[in-house]
């Protein structure tokens, strides 16, 4: 935990900063716990991408804080940028933590209108989310749709 502090003493003091060293520095407190820092962090940068805002989403959803990751998640969809594997894959598990399995069907009916419908990160995590909500038809629908599947889409 000491060099997380050592590190945002570096962060801090550095006059030239840029989008990667922010999200690298958001990374390393989300993953110490460190979710307040983290979120004024995100909140003080000029500008941000889609690493930045997934990044935010997976942490919030790796410290318990779930319903906030989701609605960063909205935010991040109404401000239109580009999301990926791993935006989806964060934000599904974050519903299925919440047990929101409508929140789940919204973003399934995201995915389908992109290019992550056939993607096995995303479809997993959806298989996934399906299961944690009880929903096992669903689950099974969304598995047996998988034109591909490795160790991850069996054991979910």
């Amino acid at each position: 935990m000491r060099l997380v502090y050592d590190a945002k003493r570096v962060f801090d003091e550095m006059t030239e900063k840029n989008v990667v060293l922010y999200n690298t520095m958001i990374t390393g407190l989300l993953r110490c716990g460190m979710v307040e820092d983290s979120r004024k962090l995100f909140q003080g940068m000029q500008e941000r991408d889609s690493v930045s805002w997934t990044t935010m989403i997976t942490g919030l959803a790796q410290n318990g804080l779930v319903r906030e990751a989701i609605e960063m998640f909205r935010e991040m969809r109404l401000q239109g940028l580009d999301m990926d594997q791993f935006t989806f894959g964060s934000v599904l598990t974050a519903c299925g933590g919440l047990l929101a399995l409508e929140g789940g069907k919204q973003i399934h009916a995201y995915i389908i209108r992109t290019d992550y419908k056939d993607n096995i990160f995303v479809s997993s995590a959806l298989v996934d989310m399906y299961c944690k909500c009880r929903s096992i038809k669903s689950a099974e629908t969304v598995f047996m749709r998988m034109t591909s599947k490795n160790v991850v889409s069996w054991t979910r």
